[in-house]
Parts: C-alpha cells; structure tokens; sequence
C-alpha cells in the first residue's frame, strides 16, 4: 500500500525530465524494500543496487516495465507513462550506480568456497570479471558482494532458463550443478571483494 501511494505521487510530477535533483524522488518508491541506502532488506532476499553497473540497472527496469522480466512489485514501480520511462530509469540508474555499495551483504556458510572459486573462475569470471564488478559498457551487472540468498535465487532461476534473460552458456553450464555447488558458487560471489573470499590467489585447476 505505502509502495502503491508513493508511486501515485511520483506519477504527478513524472512529466518533465528528470533533473539531479530529481533522482532521490524518482528513487522513492523503491526505498519500501530496497531501503534508502539502495542495500537491500536485511534478510538478503531483495538485491542491493548501489553501485551497481548503470546500464545493466536501465536495462532491467525496462525489462520489468515490458513483462519480460516478472515481478509484481517491480511492475507497480516501473507502470510510469511511457513517454517518461526511458528518461527516469536512466536518471534513478545513474543515480544509484554513484552510491556506495553494501559492505556488509549477507554472506553463506563458507564452507566450500574452494569450490565457488572454482565454479566462479571457470564459468563466470570471463563476463563478470575476476572481481565480480561486471561491465559498464555492455550490460553485464556487478555481482560481487551481492546477497547470498539473492545471488542463490538468481542462480536457480538462470539455470531454469527464467524467461530466456539469462545468457545460454551460462544457463548450460548452471544447469549441470548439483545443489551444493549452486550454493558454493553463490556464497564465494556474496563474498567477493572481502579477502577471505579469495581462498586461493592462484587461478585454481579442475581436476
């Protein structure tokens, strides 16, 4: 309801395009779940979005506001006028990929992160880099330091080829995880960019 009453009143002053200025109220129908500081609830179920990559942000907000991409919440948020979308996701994505990210996600057992190494280095450090930071230029999202249960969530969605938005060799390659693996790859990725996330500096070997 509070989502619902905030998206109201930003519809009344959506005409104009957006400002600087703008860009905290554009935000606020998203500070319900993704919180004020963009880092996500607490429990690690909704994503962090500061400093995430902007284009990739841009991108996902017109996928939501399309149908491609289903989320009922994400639907109510982004039902803005069409003539208007382009120009606020592009001014509420530049303007949380400029926020700090959360330095404290919330992180799995660590108990197999050899393995989420592994796993991460061969099937998605090529896209996401070896940091986990992504790509600014070609819509590949920051995915270091994410949740965990996020990140798990998103792992088994890809891997069930979730509306075809996931890329076919990364769904191939998710697909043929068994379950442990799948929460290894996802808590080692939550912990990128902390150091006891980097088990081994060395690229590891499969056997």
């Amino acid at each position: 309801m509070l989502r619902t009453i905030l998206l109201v009143t930003l519809i009344g002053s959506a005409h104009a395009a957006p400002t600087v200025s703008d860009r905290t109220r554009i935000y606020a129908p998203c500070v319900v779940c993704h919180q004020l500081n963009a880092w996500g609830s607490t429990d690690g179920s909704i994503p962090n979005l500061a400093g995430q990559q902007k284009i990739y942000l841009a991108t996902q907000l017109d996928l939501f506001a399309s149908g491609a991409r289903v989320d009922t919440a994400m639907q109510v948020v982004t039902a803005h006028p069409k003539s208007a979308d382009h120009l606020e996701f592009a001014a509420v994505s530049g303007y949380l990929s400029a926020l700090a990210w959360n330095p404290r996600p919330v992180k799995g057992s660590g108990e197999h992160l050899r393995v989420g190494q592994e796993l991460y280095t061969h099937i998605c450090a090529a896209c996401h880099g070896p940091g986990g930071r992504g790509q600014a230029s070609n819509r590949v999202p920051r995915i270091a330091g994410q949740h965990y249960p996020y990140l798990r969530h998103q792992v088994e969605e890809a891997a069930r080829l979730h509306r075809d938005l996931a890329p076919p060799e990364m769904t191939s390659a998710l697909r043929g995880m068994r379950e442990s693996e799948k929460d290894a790859l996802a808590d080692y990725i939550s912990r990128l960019g902390d150091a006891e996330a980097l088990v081994d500096p060395e690229r590891p070997r499969r056997p």
